[in-house]
């Protein structure tokens, strides 16, 4: 039997929005007990780590008092933050519910904007920026499944790696052009430790001399086995002098995606532990047999990423008989395709989002772009709103890691909204539910 479509239900609350309690307060209060619990234990982990490498830097008892103090405060200004969300979203959408007459489609997302405006203006202004660009992200790919999902656009085959691919290329443009990054300088320093240090210079002249360096420990691996080989002069001296790198090309490129690739299966292996490292501890023989192939997807993933970039550089100094930023255009989107090995969409969109944030703020620094005021604040709740919206009408739209997340904050209630009695909304909300079972009524 089909479904007559419609923007708005004529139901009661409790028949769909809280069907765990018959009323609203009682139902809002169910919400809002685990989602500051877990916030509490978010924010204390969070800040707990943060806290520990400010601790060494404090000298005198005095710092202590006034670090502790500050701890504590941002660990209940962010709880109260995150907290706040499952305190006033549902009685937000119940009020909503009799303002309009019933559950209406659109009306769901002006309450949460609502909501989300009134949260973040709690939050610390420091972290409004960094929530505000995460949750934007998030927002952009629910829209572009909610398009797919509706057959506005058609998905690209492997999207996300073309995606990187340019935000890479113009990250070692950038790297190439200056070396002074005032805006996302984290981002900037884990793309120039992927491609060396080597690399990120600006254009270089063949008079100036390079600086003697230490060999490192992966060149002692080398060699080790490559000194005894007769014409071992010709191998570590450089194919042109406009190179920066010490050794030739070749041990350059080999040197690099040796070292990245360590240093990603490494960080492979520290999140596989992480995931139950009770268990791990207790039987260590586990961590070796539930360990797979994907092991090697991260360290891969960086080694061809380095390895493609130094080539191509490489070629391009050897070839044209100069070094420019422009190389690191050709260079940048090429090493990119490497993400082949480790396809992640949200690691390409959150490069792109920050890619985009770093050029806007480099133009409003020399003043070409007005700087809009609470623009975190209102991008965030635009964003945060969507998010809302998508995972009570939409949660197929939503990243299942995410949604996860919600369902933890909220107690597992997220899972029990009567999504079989949204789907008049024609936008298939019961998708993920096929044997919903109406929870008994509190």
């Amino acid at each position: 039997m089909s479904l007559q479509l419609r923007s708005s239900l004529p139901y009661e609350c409790n028949q769909v929005l809280h069907p765990w309690h018959k009323n609203c307060i009682p139902a809002a209060w169910m919400l809002t007990k685990p989602c500051f619990r877990e916030s509490f234990k978010i924010y204390c982990v969070l800040y707990g780590v943060t806290g520990l490498i400010k601790l060494r830097k404090i000298r005198t008892l005095k710092d202590f008092r006034k670090f502790l103090f500050g701890l504590v405060n941002d660990i209940l200004q962010s709880t109260a933050f995150l907290g706040t969300h499952g305190l006033i979203v549902m009685p937000a959408y119940c009020a909503g519910r009799r303002i309009l007459g019933g559950i209406n489609y659109y009306g769901m997302y002006f309450q949460s904007l609502c909501c989300t405006l009134l949260t973040i203006s709690i939050e610390r202004k420091q972290r409004r920026g960094a929530l505000a660009l995460y949750m934007a992200n998030l927002a952009a790919e629910v829209l572009f499944k909610m398009a797919v999902q509706r057959r506005i656009i058609t998905p690209i085959p492997n999207g996300e790696i073309l995606l990187f691919s340019i935000s890479s290329a113009i990250y070692t443009y950038m790297l190439k052009t200056t070396s002074e990054h005032k805006h996302n300088s984290l981002l900037f320093s884990i793309v120039k430790l992927l491609i060396g240090n080597e690399e990120c210079a600006p254009s270089l002249k063949i008079e100036e001399p390079a600086k003697p360096k230490r060999k490192s420990v992966y060149f002692a691996v080398v060699y080790k086995y490559l000194k005894y080989i007769k014409q071992w002069p010709k191998i570590q001296n450089k194919n042109h002098p406009i190179c920066k790198h010490k050794y030739h090309c070749l041990i350059h490129i080999l040197l690099g995606f040796l070292k990245r690739f360590s240093v990603g299966v490494f960080i492979q292996l520290i999140l596989h532990f992480t995931s139950s490292p009770l268990r791990f501890l207790r039987h260590p023989t586990l961590f070796f047999y539930t360990l797979n192939r994907n092991v090697f997807n991260l360290g891969k993933f960086f080694g061809f990423y380095s390895a493609i970039y130094r080539l191509i550089s490489c070629l391009l100094r050897n070839i044209l008989k100069y070094d420019r930023p422009e190389h690191g255009l050709l260079a940048g989107y090429l090493a990119g395709f490497s993400m082949i090995f480790y396809k992640s969409s949200t690691l390409a969109m959150y490069m792109m989002a920050k890619l985009i944030e770093s050029i806007y703020f480099k133009y409003a620094a020399d003043k070409k772009v007005p700087i809009i005021p609470w623009f975190d604040s209102v991008l965030y709740a635009l964003s945060t709103a969507l998010v809302f919206h998508a995972a009570i009408i939409e949660p197929q739209a939503m990243r299942p890691a995410y949604y996860k997340f919600l369902e933890r904050l909220t107690g597992g209630h997220f899972s029990e909204v009567n999504r079989p009695m949204m789907d008049c909304f024609g936008v298939c909300s019961s998708k993920l539910f096929p044997n919903y079972k109406l929870p008994s009524l509190k």
